[in-house]
């Protein structure tokens, strides 16, 4: 069994190429489909409450549901990470802190592979918002392990 447990690191691999395909679409293209998430959210709410004025309502979500696509999919590639590192052997600690330094290093190599990609650009802002997310599940699962230690270190 030990000789399959590195097939977990076809799971990151995949997250990044499935953010590698998302980046390497060209601007015009890429809102088209993140307006098409708007439009679709838009006739959700429309729905739910009829009365809704959606005048303004697909240029205002445009860029924050492009952002949280974003903050997701990293997200994604971070929880691949974290299961590949554990699967690896890594302690609790050292999987938490690879797994946001691989994401957010991918996340820098992302805005640069952007600047090459027609409509797009390559933005610091965007990798703090790419990696804000698992930043704070970092944050979280720190906490979360330190208490883990702290408590099973505590005498009953």
């Amino acid at each position: 069994m030990k000789k399959y447990r590195y097939l977990i690191w076809i799971l990151p691999v995949l997250a990044a190429i499935l953010i590698f395909c998302f980046s390497a679409q060209p601007g015009e293209e890429s809102s088209e489909l993140s307006n098409s998430v708007v439009l679709k959210l838009l006739d959700l709410l429309s729905r739910w409450n009829p009365s809704l004025d959606t005048a303004e309502f697909p240029e205002r979500m445009s860029i924050p549901v492009r952002k949280a696509a974003h903050i997701t999919e990293y997200l994604i590639f971070f929880l691949a990470l974290l299961a590949a590192f554990h699967v690896s052997g890594f302690g609790r600690f050292r999987r938490i802190g690879n797994s946001f330094l691989t994401a957010f290093l991918y996340a820098c190599t992302d805005e640069i592979h952007q600047l090459f990609v027609d409509g797009r650009a390559g933005r610091f802002t965007d990798v703090l918002i790419d990696s804000s997310g698992i930043a704070v599940l970092s944050v979280i699962l720190i906490f979360v392990n330190f208490y883990r230690v702290k408590k099973a270190d505590r005498p009953e």
